[in-house]
Formats: C-alpha cells, structure tokens, sequence
C-alpha cells in the first residue's frame, strides 16, 4: 500500500546495518588481500619463483628482463598511489555531497515552514472576512428585507407598482443573502470551529450529497479529533472538499469512500479518499491546481501525499500528517507556531 510506512525499531535497525556496512566491508576486503598474498607466496616458494624467473631470462640477459620485478613494484606503487589520490577525490565528493544535502534539507524545511505560514495566513483572512460578510452585511441585508416586507404591507392596497418595487427588492435582497452565505462556506467551513472536523466533513459530504444524487458517499471516522491545531484541521477539511470537487468534475456517479483515521500508536492523522470513477493517467502532465495545492498543504505540515489512479480504474489519494502538526512548539514565544519538518522522501 501506499500509505504503508514501516516501524520505528525496523527503520533504527536498518540505519544502524548501513552504518556499520562499510566497516565490515573494508575489514572483509583487507582480510582477503593478506589471504591472497599468503597464498601467492606459499605458490611462489613451493616452485621456486625466483630461480625460475631467473633462468628464464638469463638467456635474453640484453633485454634487461632480470629488471622487470622491480619495474612492476614501482608500476604497483604507482597504481596505489593512484588509487589513493581517487580514494581521497571521492571522500572530497561525498563530503561536498552531503553538505549540499543539508543545505538542500534547511531549504525544504524553510520553504515548509513559509508555506505552513502563508496557508495559516490565509485561513486566518478567510476568517476574518466570513466573519465581517456575515456580520456587517448580514444584518444590513436583513434590515433591507424588512423595510421592503413593510413598504410591501403599506403597499399592497394603494401603490400596485410600489408593491411590485417592494417584492422584488425583497428576492434581491433574498438572492445576496444566499450568495453571501455561499461565499462565507467557501471562506470558513461551516461548524468546523463549533462541532469539530468530523461534524463539519459530514455537513460538506451532506451538500454533496443533494448535489450529486447519482453518486454515493461514504464517510468513516476512527480515533479522536479534539485538540487538533487550526491549521491540521483546515488542511483535513480542504484535502477532502478539494477530492469532492474533483469527483464532481471527473465520477459524478462513481462511490466514494472516505476514511479518517487518527493512528495514536504513529502519533499521526490518516485520511484516504478513493472512487470508482473513470479514473486518470498519472503520467500526462495536467492543467489544473487542485493535486498540487493538496500536496503542498499536506507537505507544509511536514507530511506525505500520495496518488494513485489509471485510466478506468478509479481514483485514490492518501495523505499522512503528524497530529502535532501546526502546534506552538514549546520554545517559541506568543504561541508562534511552526510545522515539524520530516527529512524528504
């Protein structure tokens, strides 16, 4: 499975074998070249090396073959000196390597970290300006809508076209209403601060629901999801109002199933949402935001987001995400909050 991460002990003890591999093998290699060498020379003195090579080249003494040992020892000490020099080389790029990595890393973790920001900036914008289009425009449109039920009532009798100005300026004020009351779920999520992620994903999954009856919709909820940051609660309820809206552009009569799993044991939070819609090709670069934005929200919390899809046979995505995510850390002052930052995959 995708979402499948293996456990703590395995990971240490996997660290810990590839830690201690190049020793053992820089031991094991040491010990067959003295083998080797013991070998060779117990070879060498059992047939007389020496004196064979001696008479072998005495007869061509004026070729100076009686030389070639030393000459292949220099060419021998040349080749270690070579190998020394590349061995040292390499050293010189693994060194550069891994400084490059952890500069790579601080660049991930501070580009996660502004990211956690820039979308904690925004949620909190949204807020306010929910709160301020239900507040100020709210009671404004309210008042207009009983002025005009009271020029109506005064002129139902007397003023035919007064009343017929009256009827429709309570419709219109009617119409802003809604529209505004759309704008202002879009913005903040309706009873997610009141009732918790869970009540507000079902209330989203409701409206979809009346909106496409030919789908079917599924929600499973395990685990606890109180005392979850802002910023941990929002992303859950994007992720899966952003999977909705893609299966009412792409399976609009497919099942959909949604799971929320709160795994206390991994100290993480596990949401999946698969249909069994038409399905896409992962390969074919697309057009739209909706998977990236869904992974950058996922990975600003120092999480993992996965997909899975191909053509006909549906669609799934997985997202993992620390239950601390989005927390105050202990360290910082006036509750600053930061997103804990995992090593890249």
């Amino acid at each position: 499975m995708l979402c499948v991460m293996p456990s703590e002990p395995l990971s240490s003890h996997a660290q810990a074998h590839s830690t201690h591999a190049p020793r053992s093998t820089v031991a094991r290699d040491l010990v067959c070249v003295l083998a080797v060498t013991l070998i060779a020379g117990a070879i060498f003195a059992r047939f007389d090396f020496s004196e064979f090579t001696y008479r072998w080249t005495r007869s061509v003494e004026r070729f100076q073959l009686d030389e070639l040992p030393a000459t292949l020892f220099v060419l021998a000490l040349g080749f270690a000196w070579f190998a020394w020099r590349r061995y040292r080389e390499a050293q010189c790029e693994v060194r550069r390597r891994r400084t490059l990595e952890e500069e790579a890393e601080h660049l991930l973790a501070e580009n996660r970290r502004l990211a956690n920001q820039a979308i904690s900036a925004q949620e909190t914008e949204r807020r306010h300006l929910a709160r301020e289009l239900h507040d100020e425009l709210g009671q404004y449109l309210n008042a207009m809508s009983l002025d005009a039920a009271r020029i109506r009532d005064l002129s139902a009798e007397r003023e035919a076209e007064i009343h017929r100005l009256s009827l429709a300026l309570m419709q219109n004020a009617t119409h802003v209403y809604r529209e505004i009351g759309g704008m202002i779920r879009k913005l903040r999520p309706i009873g997610l601060d009141e009732f918790g992620l869970p009540t507000a994903l079902e209330h989203c999954i409701e409206g979809w629901r009346e909106r496409l009856p030919q789908a079917a919709f599924s929600l499973t909820v395990e685990g606890d999801f109180d005392h979850l940051s802002d910023a941990l609660n929002i992303t859950l309820y994007r992720l899966v109002q952003e999977g909705l809206t893609n299966v009412s552009k792409f399976a609009r009569d497919a099942r959909v199933e949604i799971y929320l799993v709160r795994a206390s044991s991994a100290g993480e939070i596990v949401v999946t949402m698969a249909d069994d819609g038409p399905g896409i090709d992962l390969d074919i670069p697309r057009k739209g935001l909706g998977l990236i934005g869904m992974r950058e929200r996922v990975e600003a919390l120092g999480g993992e987001f996965h997909i899975a899809s191909r053509p006909g046979e549906g669609f799934l995505f997985c997202a993992r995400v620390p239950v601390h995510a989005g927390l105050p850390l202990p360290s910082e002052p006036n509750g600053a909050s930061a997103a804990p930052v995992k090593s890249a995959k």
